[in-house]
């Protein structure tokens, strides 16, 4: 078993080891969640319900220390570790207030003797492959709903989080659910692979990059797919918006979790009466956003989680310049930092829409923007890239704010706001044909997603006679 060394992208420390437990590993795994799908059969649903508010209530009380691995591990500043963990809480807890009130009804039938009941049953072992970026938070937006509608789940969290993987873990075993209701499996890319694509499982739930995503559908089958992939959705500024609005929602956006959202802001199309005011608000901003260690009361970001994103970003920047873009602030990580992990927030002049920035998503602290003349020339522009997950319009007109974000080719739109917002009660995922994925996470979503109906139709009539 191949073992693999661990360092804090904050310090440069050693953290530990991870192993590749591959496909032997995952077999394992799923026989022993299959092993567990009876112990789950016989609790209600409500008895589900009653130990996912339990898991929230392990949660909370190991916050503290959640928080603190939270912060070495991955480098999210101070104010984000306490969200996301207290996101998580929220999701399990109105997980559980949705699950307990779902209910597919009794249809009628034209036969008068006859009675049909709909019960909403699980699918089986699924199986559930997390990211990085949000290791608390994510996971639980899949276990959440697999358990509280009777599944199992074999889990391969992120092989550089395994401290928030734990904690998730230790948070479900704390509350009391069945022995094998979760299995974690540890591992990076040989183990996901194996997990994804198991013939013992009846589903998938997958959070990543939409060439991985794209693989897990081409070995799919017949089984179910929930997959939240990539993003680099466009956010659309007419010229009547508030530049300085516009400016303090895109940085927002663009500096949350170091910009390693794929809800980030990563492409600002600004309508070219306003372009100018909206470039200089947004430099004025991104100036005064400080990227720093997650301590550091100052810093309004941290740095970047895994090295590879760096070269991401000098390559991104790089081609972008090439293409004539201007660098107007950023660029370069800070040379007095620990590792070479601090990435200011960089702002991009005039980006070419053929740029690399533009149509790849960078998953790191930039905003690219490039101007429009009209809403005919915006079509062209909001579809490069083939993505299609989260976007934002900004403008004082409501007729126009509806009409370009109904157009857009994305599964959620914010109006005169960040493209980042979202609660976890919200349906949450790509918009169809694009790079985004398949299928909605969110509390009542993913309820759906991970269950089946089956209908008994029940005669009232005499079963025959003599």
């Amino acid at each position: 078993m191949t073992v693999n060394p661990l360092s804090s992208p904050v310090t440069g420390e050693h953290l530990g080891e991870w192993s590749e437990v591959g496909p032997a590993g995952v077999d394992a795994a799923v026989r022993t969640a299959s092993a567990a799908l009876p112990r789950m059969a016989a609790l209600s649903r409500w008895q589900r319900c009653d130990l996912l508010i339990a898991t929230a209530r392990a949660l909370r009380a190991r916050r503290d220390r959640v928080v603190a691995d939270l912060l070495v591990e991955h480098g999210k500043v101070r104010a984000e570790a306490e969200a996301e963990v207290d996101t998580a809480i929220h999701a399990l807890e109105s997980t559980a207030e949705y699950a307990r009130r779902l209910d597919d009804g009794t249809p009628t039938m034209s036969d008068p003797a006859k009675r049909v009941f709909v019960d909403r049953i699980p699918l089986g072992v699924i199986g559930v492959i997390t990211p990085w970026n949000f290791p608390v938070n994510i996971p639980l937006e899949y276990l959440g709903p697999a358990l509280a509608m009777g599944n199992t789940v074999v889990w391969k969290g992120a092989e550089s989080t395994l401290r928030s993987s734990a904690h998730v873990l230790a948070a479900i075993v704390e509350a009391g659910w069945p022995d094998g209701a979760v299995t974690l499996v540890e591992g990076g890319p040989q183990t996901g692979a194996a997990l994804a694509a198991h013939q013992g499982l009846a589903a998938v739930g997958f959070t990543g990059s939409s060439t991985v995503g794209h693989r897990i559908a081409a070995t799919g089958g017949m089984r179910r797919l929930l997959l939240e992939l990539g993003g680099n959705g466009p956010t659309v500024v007419f010229d009547d918006a508030d530049p300085y609005q516009v400016a303090e929602a895109v940085v927002t956006a663009a500096t949350f979790c170091s910009g390693q959202s794929c809800a980030a802001t990563e492409r600002v199309l600004v309508q070219q009466g306003r372009y100018r005011q909206v470039l200089d608000a947004v430099a004025a901003v991104a100036a005064e956003r400080r990227v720093g260690a997650p301590e550091d009361t100052d810093a309004a970001f941290g740095p970047l989680h895994l090295a590879q994103t760096g070269a991401t970003m000098r390559e991104h920047l790089a081609d972008a310049t090439d293409r004539g873009a201007r660098l107007v602030v950023g660029g370069e990580p800070l040379t007095d930092a620990p590792t070479d992990r601090y990435w200011p927030l960089s702002v991009l002049d005039r980006v070419d829409p053929a740029s690399l920035v533009f149509t790849e998503e960078t998953f790191g602290p930039v905003v690219p923007l490039t101007p429009f003349r009209d809403e005919e020339a915006l079509a062209d522009l909001v579809a490069a890239g083939g993505y299609g997950l989260n976007g934002a319009v900004f403008t004082a007109d409501l007729d126009r704010a509806f009409r370009v974000a109904q157009s857009l080719p994305c599964g959620s739109v914010v109006v005169n706001d960040h493209s980042n917002v979202w609660e976890t009660h919200l349906p949450f995922g790509g918009h169809p044909g694009r790079g985004s994925g398949i299928g909605r996470v969110g509390a009542p979503y993913a309820l759906l997603e991970f269950s089946t109906v089956r209908s008994t139709i029940l005669h009232l009539g005499r079963a025959g006679r003599g």
